[in-house]
């Protein structure tokens, strides 16, 4: 008699099912993985744009915009007076430019010098005043004046995950913590 090498079916039914229980476990810690690492990301991306536009600002000697936009990839961009769609501020994009006339809006003669495009994989980013656009002179100084406290999440992101970022008139901006935490 010879010897055949398998599985039974059995054997496979009770495989795959150890594997169900065991996803089904893990679904939700992945879940809040994946929320984590894309707070994280897009909180990076603005720090690092705010960052650009500072060292912008401090390299040509004058002012440097980065300002909210409704359609910040459009041709012809502009700073957002509105909250975007749905409410949900910055989320909606943002652009850098050098403000050669002093007119705190962009022109055509201006150069753009970075463009972020709406972050889809979050539900807002609200500030606590109605700041559209953030400011950096020649010394890399900002014109907010008191400091902004901007809110990343939204009703998607349990208050652990959410993040708040804290933006100074020296133009420097800090993560604060998480969606609870508050600016001094």
């Amino acid at each position: 008699m010879q010897k055949l090498r398998g599985f039974t079916l059995i054997e496979v039914l009770v495989t795959i099912a150890i594997v169900a229980i065991l996803i089904r476990l893990a679904a939700p810690s992945f879940k809040s993985m994946i929320q984590s690492n894309t707070m994280s990301s897009n909180v990076n991306s603005f720090l690092a744009d705010m960052r650009y536009a500072r060292s912008e600002a401090i390299k040509r000697g004058g002012d440097v915009i980065m300002c909210r936009s409704d359609a910040p990839e459009a041709a012809s961009p502009a700073c957002g007076a509105g909250s975007g769609p749905g409410g949900n501020g910055w989320v909606s994009g943002w652009f850098i430019f050098h403000d050669l006339d002093k007119s705190n809006t962009w022109n055509s003669g201006e150069p753009i010098l970075r463009v972020q495009g709406p972050i889809t994989a979050m539900d807002s980013i609200s500030a606590s005043s109605t700041t559209n656009l953030i400011k950096f002179k020649a010394t890399g100084r900002t014109t907010i004046g008191n400091s902004v406290t901007l809110q990343f999440g939204g009703g998607n992101y349990d208050n652990t995950v959410q993040r708040v970022v804290c933006i100074g008139p020296g133009g420097y901006a800090r993560i604060s913590g998480d969606g609870l935490a508050t600016c001094p």
